[in-house]
């Protein structure tokens, strides 16, 4: 089926704790049979540095950051290459342009992190919300103390097609890649699949306060309305899904089913957290057409509220707004 990774990028930010992210980076390169190289992006010196430090003592510095860096990574890979061949790269300046052009001129189809410490605390300009951002391929984001095992995985859809026609369908292709990589993860992790949607009948800015009157009736209706018409297109996506995996292969993973009445904002994650979601896979760019246009609100406010890993799709056309060196 599409999905297969074949060229697996894993970065690390320093030389802490990374022993279980490169581990969990060899056993999705290894079941893929694919490419993997381990990147140490590290941030240059500032550019102050220079300022309280003679010129040649700056460039010593630099210099010597990245020897130890390659001694380092060096001497790391040859413990990992017993597991699986890896290549590496050492790259100092902006981790994100650094990582970025990597994806970009080396076919780069999956970027594996570890999350910073800062990641689930909201801190926005972290390399990891950036790479969710503006990475032109899936980012998978692990925790930072990674499982040895997933056992539940849930591909978050966004079934709400009531768009111009163009991007109604480029929202359905990313259901389609969301669910593929979701499926993907499972059968890596032997791991139930789950599939999550969230409709709101009525955006809650509309009723909070009490300033909309809703007539209950007429709510139930569209709520069953709704319900309907979401369940037929997760069934309509199912069934492509199991035409696009090898035979009995959907049957086996079993994915349960979750349409909710709720908002997206809270109830993805809520309902993440209440299946004990060791990963989310979902869409994270809100619109086509712009290069590199924001993350979407409602995906962003997800991921702060997960305690779990993450793996961000962007959709077709997208386009990184980093300005790539080659």
């Amino acid at each position: 089926m599409k999905g297969h990774y074949k060229n697996i990028l894993c970065v690390l930010s320093d030389s802490h704790r990374q022993n279980e992210t490169v581990a969990q980076a060899i056993h999705i390169a290894k079941t893929h049979q694919a490419e993997i190289t381990i990147m140490l992006a590290l941030e240059a010196l500032p550019p102050n540095a220079n300022m309280v430090m003679e010129s040649f003592s700056y460039i010593e510095s630099q210099q010597n950051m990245e020897t130890q860096a390659q001694q380092w990574l060096s001497e790391q890979s040859k413990s990992w290459s017993q597991q699986y061949p890896v290549n590496t790269a050492v790259a100092i300046g902006d981790p994100l342009i650094n990582v970025v052009s990597r994806v970009v001129n080396h076919d780069v189809d999956l970027v594996i992190k570890r999350a910073e410490e800062s990641f689930l605390d909201r801190l926005f300009g972290s390399l990891d919300m950036r790479l969710l951002r503006k990475c032109p391929c899936p980012v998978w984001i692990v925790d930072r103390k990674p499982k040895s095992q997933y056992k539940n995985v849930v591909a978050a859809l966004d079934l709400n097609y009531h768009y111009p026609e163009h991007e109604a369908e480029v929202r359905r292709e990313l259901n389609r890649d969301v669910l593929r990589h979701a499926s993907q993860i499972a059968l890596l992790e032997f791991a139930q699949l789950h599939v999550l949607h969230v409709f709101d009948a009525i955006p809650e800015n509309m009723t909070r306060d009490g300033f909309v009157t809703v007539d209950n009736e007429n709510m139930e209706d569209n709520v069953a309305s709704f319900f309907a018409e979401r369940d037929a297109e997760l069934t309509r996506l199912l069934d492509e899904l199991e035409s696009d995996l090898d035979d009995h292969v959907l049957e086996y993973l079993k994915p349960q089913k979750h349409i909710v009445h709720g908002h997206p904002r809270r109830d993805i994650a809520a309902t993440s957290t209440s299946v004990n979601a060791d990963v989310v896979v979902m869409g994270t760019v809100a619109r086509v057409g712009i290069p590199g246009f924001i993350i979407g609100n409602t995906a962003e406010e997800t991921m702060h509220q997960l305690q779990c890993a993450v793996v961000g799709i962007k959709p077709a056309g997208f386009k990184t707004p980093v300005s790539v060196e080659e």
